[in-house]
This record gives structure tokens, C-alpha cells and sequence, in this order.
């Protein structure tokens, strides 16, 4: 009788996907009182997952498997997180055949198992397939079955045998001891970042540009139009050092989650420019199923917020956690996900409505309340969590007409990688006592608050390690102080 009790339960290891994380899920099988041959579902089960009960039972009818001639009961634990999506077909297709022993229920255990069945059989894509692959090897699994057109997104993940396959009868052959077939492999890089060679002058900005690289520092940047801002901002990534190959995983996945798929390893970090009139959800992350918005897309990247003042003021003002945490959390429909959003922050606006305030050659057209009026669409403390403001003026028409490049980005990074090296466990006050007094009265001078201050100390000690030394000297924080006395044109 115990053996007869034995062979009447079966579990499988799936996982779900809960905001930017895999959430694992063990799927409990059990065969019930009663001749109704229903599926019992327990566990918080989602509208996909309850409605994969007859795609299941057509799918297996159809491929000619037996099913248990009495009803069963299938429980997903955790019981207190809810589970969407649309990969629990496979696992709980092949947990069934596994109660009527067309499974061996050991070729389960040391397996993560995740896709959507179709009634003929075959096996449909699933969403996220980086991030699930990710969290079964975190958990110590040792094989992944999957879709097969999730395959070469999954074989991303070294230390894990993806199997992937085609149908739920392929799925039955590799259970069984058959070897999957290797699935494709994915591109192993993305667009190369472009090169600041091309920009012609611009020396604050360059210099600016390179403080930001090193330091991670967050950029304003305001001149007339068509002065180089933006092509300042997209060549800002080549300065950054490549991302390893953990964050390159993780930013990859993130990407992947967002588009449905990964079709590269993104090596380098991100550039995201949304346009200002994307929406809240656009920008922050959402919709059914939640995915990541364009501030999580850059994440361990650039954001970059061009023509920054016309972007609602409500919607700026979401990034000033964001900025601050380094990751965002979203509530939606009794759902609380959390998604990294690790940025560097580049703005770009013009100095007026118009955009020539200031302008060598043209006129200002703008009235003071039209001036201040503009100037009020970014708030106070979003300007205070940018730690430098470079005006960018027009160019020389001498720069602009020779044939001459500018420096290289290969040039500018090797003087990046030449820099002292960050002191981690430096005093958050400088101990020069000139640095000291100079600082007290820039408090004084430009109502420096408590954050502005730090942030001040961190470019100046930026600057430093990029003349190579270790301590900040008073020309560190004069410099510092320059870049920060930016804010002021931005926010009277």
C-alpha cells in the first residue's frame, strides 16, 4: 500500500518571473479522490496558468499520452506569491505524464523546466529566458529545459546544460537519456560606442565629459541649439570601462525582458535617450506583464534626457528616488516589483524658450516670465542630484571647417585608466584646512545643502585622481565649485 501511495505524487523545479527576478517554483503533483479527471490548481495561480489546464489536456490527448484516469491536484509553492506567464505548460505536462510513470520522476529532480505548450505539441517561446536561466543556476540546478527558440538566449549562462527543445515529444526523448540538440549560438556583442573624435571643440564639455566617466558623476548641459550636447552625451559610454561579464548578464536580461528576447550580450553599458513625450510607464516601467522602463534599460548605463525642461515636470520627479537607490519599485494591480536602475543621469536643455540666451552672434527674443517660467520645469532638488553643469557654446566656425579630428575616446581613456585609483574609505570631509575653509564658505556663497556639499567633495576628489593624486587640493574644489556654480543659470 505505501508504494501504491508512492508512485502517486510527483514534483518539478519551474520558475516565474517577479519584477527583474526569477522567482523559483516547485510544482507539487498528487492524484485525488474521484473519477472527474480535473486539474485542482493550488498556489496563487495566474489567468494564463489556470487556463493551461486543457491546453495540456488537448496536447497530450492529441500526441497520443496517457492521462490519469482520476483527477489530480497541482500545487505551486510558494503559496503566497502569485505565478504569471505562460512557462508553467511544460513543467506541468510533463509532472502529469510523470503520475502515470511515462516519466521517470528522477530525470525531474535535478532539472529546471519552463515553456508553453501548444495543442499540436510543439513548444512556444517564453519570456525572460536570460533571467530564469540566471536564477537555476544561483539555485544549483545543473539542467534547463526550455523552448527551443529560447535556446540561444539561455546558453548565454555558463555552468548550466540548456536543453532545448522543439516539442513536448522531444522533451519526453531528452528525459529519457537522448541528447538535445545544441541550440544556436547568440551574438556575443553589441553596437560599438561612438567616438569622441568626432566632436569638434568643445573643451569644458570634453572636460566635463571626462570628470563624469571617472567619477559616474551626473551631467547638466545647457547651450543654443546644435552645439554639440547630444553628441557629447552619446560618446560619453566609450568612456566608461565595458561591463563584466556578471553585469553584462544582468543588463542583458534586463533588455531581454523588455523586448521579448535577447538577440545580444550587451558588453558595453547602455545609452537610453527617451523623447519627452514618452509616458510614466514608459519612462519608470509597467504595463501587463510589467516589464522595465527606460531609466532600468540604462541601467549601469547612460540616461539621457535631451531638451530636458520639456519633459513633464511629474514625470522628472520620479527619478529623484530612482537617482538616489539605484533601483525603482512599481505597484501595479496588487503587485509590487522591484527593477535596478543603477544610471548616470546626462541632461541636455537650452538656456532659454528660444534657445539663444547668451548666444555670441544672435539675439535673446524671451521675456523674464517666459525665462523664468521655463527655468521652473526642473525642480530644485532634481537639479541638486546632478553633481556637474557645463555650458556648451557654439563652436568656432575655425573648428568647425578643419579637417583636423578632435582627441579620440582611446586617447581620453587611456588618460581615464591612468588616474589614481579611488580611495574607498575616505573621510567625507577633506582634512586640508584650506580645502576645509574654501568648502565652508562655497556653503555660505552658493547655499550649498548637505548633499550638494558631498557632492561637490566627490568631483573635486574625481579631479584629483585625474591629475593622478590622492588628495584634494584647494584647485580640485575651485574646479568642483565651477562646475556646481552651473546650477545657478538653471534654477533662478
Amino acid at each position: 500500500m505505501k508504494n501504491s501511495q508512492a508512485h502517486k505524487d510527483a514534483r518539478v523545479h519551474t520558475y516565474c518571473l517577479h519584477g527583474s527576478r526569477a522567482q523559483e517554483v516547485e510544482l507539487e503533483l498528487q492524484l485525488t479522490g474521484g473519477l472527474m479527471q480535473r486539474i485542482i490548481m493550488s498556489g496563487l495561480a495566474g489567468g494564463a496558468l489556470r487556463e493551461s489546464r486543457e491546453r495540456i489536456r488537448g496536447c497530450l490527448e492529441r500526441a497520443g499520452l496517457q492521462l490519469p484516469k482520476r483527477s489530480l491536484l497541482a500545487n505551486f509553492a510558494p503559496a503566497d506569491i502569485p505565478k504569471q506567464g505562460n512557462g508553467f505548460d511544460l513543467p506541468l505536462a510533463l509532472g502529469i505524464l510523470a503520475l502515470t510513470e511515462q516519466v521517470n520522476r528522477a530525470a525531474l529532480s535535478d532539472r529546471a523546466i519552463v515553456g508553453e505548450v501548444a495543442l499540436d505539441g510543439r513548444l512556444r517561446p517564453i519570456r525572460g529566458a536570460l533571467t530564469l536561466a540566471l536564477a537555476a543556476r544561483q539555485a544549483g540546478r545543473t539542467r534547463f529545459m526550455l523552448p527551443w527558440e529560447n535556446g540561444p538566449e539561455a546558453s548565454l549562462v555558463d555552468g548550466l546544460k540548456i536543453e532545448a527543445v522543439r516539442t513536448i515529444q522531444q522533451a519526453l526523448d531528452v528525459l529519457s537519456g537522448t541528447p538535445a540538440p545544441e541550440p544556436p549560438a547568440t551574438s556575443q556583442s553589441d553596437a560599438t560606442p561612438l567616438d569622441l573624435a568626432d566632436v569638434r571643440g568643445q573643451a569644458s564639455g570634453r572636460r566635463a565629459l571626462e570628470i563624469a566617466a571617472l567619477g559616474g558623476h551626473n551631467l547638466l548641459m545647457s547651450g543654443p541649439p546644435g552645439t554639440g550636447k547630444t553628441m557629447l552625451a552619446q560618446r560619453l559610454p566609450g568612456l566608461l570601462n565595458p561591463l563584466t561579464e556578471e553585469n553584462a548578464l544582468e543588463v542583458s536580461a534586463l533588455h531581454g525582458l523588455a523586448s521579448g528576447g535577447v538577440s545580444c550580450i550587451v558588453r558595453h553599458p547602455p545609452f537610453r535617450a527617451p523623447h519627452h513625450t514618452i509616458s510614466r510607464g514608459g519612462l519608470t516601467g509597467g504595463g501587463n506583464p510589467i516589464t522595465p522602463g527606460e531609466l532600468s534599460l540604462a541601467h549601469r548605463g547612460v540616461l539621457f534626457l535631451d531638451e530636458m525642461p520639456e519633459f513633464p515636470r511629474m514625470l522628472l520627479e520620479t527619478l529623484r528616488q530612482p537617482l538616489e537607490e539605484g533601483k525603482i519599485r512599481l505597484a501595479r494591480a496588487g503587485r509590487a516589483v522591484e527593477f535596478p536602475a543603477r544610471v548616470q543621469l546626462v541632461g541636455a536643455m537650452n538656456p532659454c524658450p528660444c534657445g539663444y540666451r547668451g548666444h555670441p552672434r544672435r539675439g535673446c527674443r524671451c521675456s523674464p516670465s517666459s525665462l523664468a517660467q521655463y527655468r521652473r520645469r526642473i525642480s530644485g532638488p532634481l537639479l541638486d542630484r546632478f553633481d556637474l553643469a557645463v555650458d556648451v557654446p557654439p563652436p568656432e566656425a575655425d573648428s568647425l571647417l578643419t579637417s583636423k579630428k578632435g582627441e579620440s575616446t582611446a586617447a581620453a581613456r587611456l588618460r581615464l585608466s591612468a588616474a589614481a585609483p579611488a580611495q574607498p574609505n575616505a573621510p567625507a570631509v577633506p582634512k586640508n584646512r584650506r580645502v576645509r575653509r574654501r568648502l565652508e564658505q562655497a556653503i555660505a556663497t552658493f547655499a550649498l545643502s548637505p548633499r550638494g556639499m558631498h557632492r561637490t567633495i566627490a568631483v573635486a576628489r574625481t579631479i584629483a585622481r585625474l591629475r593622478g593624486a590622492e588628495e584634494t587640493d584647494i584647485s580640485d574644489l575651485d574646479e568642483a565649485l565651477s562646475f556646481r556654480n552651473g546650477f545657478s543659470g538653471a534654477s533662478e
